[in-house]
């Protein structure tokens, strides 16, 4: 799929999104995303991080670059817009709309992942997983200002948890390292968190 389409709440464990009820243009700096992440797919995986970095360094301050039908926000949960799904099914990108106070489980992720802050600040929480216990264990947060880039490997080694402290709603463009019908299932990797002090 090349455009828009809507994807409803983020978090809805077991239940696949709805196919995309509408689809709209790419705008030029989705479109760019879209080429340098075909590319970035095609490298080998240890560049994958530094792929990422360059192509969200090139538009993540367009302010055009998300549409206007993908910054909605829900006033209960953040909420993922599909912006473009690869025709292959290596990777999708996504728009994520964080209103105040709304936040993320703590997860790894099934696929790897990169994500950029295209208006902020967002809260990173890092966990690390604890084998013996079964649990993830907090390590710091950090607060990622508009520019700011992240990417993680599939698996427990990069867990998070990732919102919206502030009083405006933030954006954020996600990539995923898988096909688009799977994202509401098969994203996020829920880890349960040892209480924070």
């Amino acid at each position: 799929m090349s455009g828009l389409a809507l994807v409803t709440p983020a978090v809805t464990p077991g239940v696949t999104p709805p196919a995309a009820p509408y689809t709209l243009p790419l705008t030029p700096g989705l479109r760019y995303l879209a080429e340098h992440t075909d590319a970035a797919c095609r490298a080998p995986m240890e560049e994958m991080p530094a792929r990422m970095a360059a192509g969200f360094a090139a538009v993540l301050g367009d302010a055009d670059l998300i549409p206007a039908a993908a910054r909605r926000a829900d006033p209960l949960r953040y909420t993922r817009h599909l912006l473009h799904a690869d025709p292959a099914g290596r990777f999708t990108i996504v728009a994520l709309v964080w209103g105040p106070g709304q936040f993320s489980p703590v997860h790894g992720h099934h696929a790897w992942c990169a994500y950029g802050v295209h208006a902020g600040p967002l809260t990173e929480t890092g966990f690390a997983y604890d084998a013996a216990a079964g649990c993830a264990v907090p390590t710091g947060s950090l607060t990622h200002a508009a520019g700011a880039v992240s990417f993680a490997y599939a698996g427990l080694d990069d867990i998070h948890k990732l919102g919206n402290a502030g009083d405006n709603v933030a954006l954020s463009i996600h990539i995923y390292g898988l096909d688009s019908a799977r994202v509401g299932t098969h994203v996020n990797r829920l880890v349960p968190a040892a209480a924070m002090a």
